[in-house]
């Protein structure tokens, strides 16, 4: 790892996330939902944003020679949303879409218009906003095997939720790079 500290990354205020479930409690079910559902497809607008009560959605954009970015995994006690397609009201630059089977608490985003929601919005975008920043560390001051290192030792748990092509995906690196750093690390 750089020698720079960096913020915990991707992890949730489980706070946060357990005041929002009783907000919630009794207005929106869970909803199983298939691997490989699209909750919000790439050019539309989003109407929903997804608590993740167990499973793994992706923030995942297609471009047009067939390939995909990922933007973003989303696991247990997060709350998956395109904050800025949302604040924006624009069309959606990723698919939002289930990578493994996952409960999800199904929340319009209409609700977050009401007064007793604003306070949950304040703080779901304070927190977006440092989850980004720890992303953007952990990807500019770090090399491709340090990210993974990274991985291995606080994030186990994605990993063991993640194909090693997601994970590639996720840390910027082809498949075949992340090969290579595995068997650097006798991992292969």
């Amino acid at each position: 790892m750089s020698d720079n500290p960096l913020l915990s990354l991707g992890d949730s205020y489980e706070a946060l996330v357990n005041k929002f479930k009783v907000q919630l409690a009794g207005k929106y079910p869970q909803q199983l939902i298939a691997p490989n559902t699209v909750l919000v497809q790439q050019g539309d607008l989003q109407s929903y944003g997804y608590l993740v009560v167990d499973g793994v959605l992706g923030a995942i954009h297609d471009d047009i020679d067939g390939m995909q970015k990922c933007k973003e995994f989303y696991f247990k006690n997060e709350f998956a949303l395109l904050f800025a397609n949302w604040m924006t009201s624009t069309p959606a630059f990723y698919q939002l879409k289930v990578i493994n089977e996952a409960n999800v608490i199904k929340v319009p985003l209409t609700l977050f218009e009401q007064a007793q929601y604003q306070l949950i919005k304040q703080q779901l975008i304070a927190q977006q906003l440092i989850f980004k920043e720890a992303k953007e560390a952990f990807l500019l001051l770090n090399s491709p095997e340090q990210r993974y290192c990274y991985l291995l030792k606080h994030k186990p748990h994605w990993l063991a939720q993640l194909s090693l092509s997601q994970v590639a995906m996720y840390i910027g690196i082809s498949a075949i790079s992340l090969s290579r750093i595995r068997k650097r690390l006798n991992l292969s």
